[in-house]
């Protein structure tokens, strides 16, 4: 990190003595000042600028954000040259804090932080466990590929019992079908009728996957049956802390209130915003988001298609989408009826309406939110066809 002093920088160590020294250095700068009246602008290409931020803010600085899409477009403006050095960026992260072009820092308070760690440690076990599914499905694409074939979904219980106990085709061969049968009933919890498991052990017999290297192969199952485990027990643990959260957290409560929206929804949700009180409207969520609408035109040149700018929080993004969809399905849907209207409109394209349906959803959210009262299915449906009917 890079202090401007003059025609010079300093050298920040990502240390206590470095923050100290950065500390003085700022105070023998503006000898007739205190350092509530200095505003320090960072830009956050890496974690040190947390640590940094944090220390200046208990300091009594003023700490704000400069954003480093704003800072690449500066240097074309100020200084169109290949050169890259900590001296350039530092002078370029001053001139925009001095003209104003800086967003406010997220110190975020409890149990806002509390959340928006574990929500962050939450969808990292997520994508963790996407790709063991990613890994088995490959192993299962080498030895038994017809399995997939028997179960729509990899992930649920009993498809993931049947392969940790018998992970190859040959295994599964060996029990006796009196025994799979009695397995597959006791974790299916009886859902999976006995045509389907003669039907799977008829698979078995007739694969067409590879019979070399068996024993390696099902080492590597092992071993990916045991991390996949581990990643199931910490996502309860996390998921249970979650939850115990959103119950001391007003605005996360409320939001469970709303259909569909679940304890990970609503707690990814007010973890993304912080305090809703900093917002004024529900377009400033949009586009926090990146689900703002942009497009492209010059003079008398307009192409009239438009899309998201995406330029946002991806997690946010993410998670009111999800509730889109799950707001359009049919059985039960609120925006059914206008999801199937916006597909008519559009081609059919599914993903535009379930798009534009998260941006309606938006300001219910935030209504809900700023009040802290709980959302009122009968009192929305009511409201809704008043205006289609205006």
């Amino acid at each position: 990190m890079s202090v401007v002093r003059n025609s010079d920088n300093i050298k920040a160590v990502v240390n206590h003595a470095g923050f100290d020294a950065a500390h003085r250095e700022l105070l023998a700068l503006f000898p007739a000042h205190s350092p509530a009246d200095i505003l320090v602008g960072l830009e956050f290409a890496g974690h040190h600028g947390y640590t940094f931020a944090h220390y200046l803010a208990h300091k009594g600085y003023t700490v704000v954000s400069v954003l480093p899409a704003h800072t690449k477009r500066a240097k074309k403006l100020e200084d169109n040259s290949p050169n890259k050095s900590d001296d350039k960026d530092a002078r370029l992260i001053c001139k925009l804090t001095g003209d104003g072009i800086f967003v406010p820092f997220p110190f975020l308070d409890t149990p806002y932080i509390d959340l928006k760690l574990l929500v962050v440690q939450h969808h990292r076990l997520v994508v963790e466990q996407t790709r063991f599914k990613n890994r088995l499905q490959t192993l299962l694409d080498t030895v038994w590929p017809e399995y997939m074939t028997h179960f729509s979904n990899l992930t649920k219980r009993a498809p993931l019992a049947i392969l940790e106990r018998w992970p190859l085709p040959q295994d599964i061969l060996e029990a006796s079908p009196r025994t799979v049968l009695q397995f597959v009933k006791k974790v299916s919890r009886n859902h999976i009728p006995p045509a389907k498991v003669h039907a799977l052990l008829t698979s078995a017999r007739n694969t067409v996957g590879l019979k070399d290297g068996l024993e390696e192969r099902r080492l590597e199952l092992r071993f990916l049956f045991d991390r996949w485990t581990l990643l199931r027990e910490q996502m309860r643990e996390l998921e249970a802390k979650i939850e115990a959260l959103v119950e001391v957290c007003p605005e996360a409560y409320v939001l469970t209130t709303v259909p569909e929206v679940s304890v990970i929804c609503a707690a990814t949700i007010v973890a993304e915003l912080g305090t809703p009180d900093t917002y004024e409207h529900p377009a400033q969520i949009i586009k926090l988001a990146g689900m703002n609408l942009v497009g492209r035109e010059s003079g008398l040149s307009v192409n009239g298609r438009r899309w998201q700018s995406k330029r946002g929080r991806p997690m946010l993004r993410r998670q009111l989408f999800l509730l889109a969809g799950r707001w359009c399905k049919a059985r039960g849907g609120l925006l059914r009826e206008h999801y199937v209207a916006m597909c008519e409109r559009n081609g059919n394209c599914r993903t535009k309406a379930v798009s534009a349906v998260a941006r309606k959803i938006v300001p219910v959210l935030f209504e809900v939110m700023r009040p802290g009262q709980p959302f009122d299915v009968e009192k929305y449906l009511r409201n809704r066809r008043r205006k289609i009917a205006t």
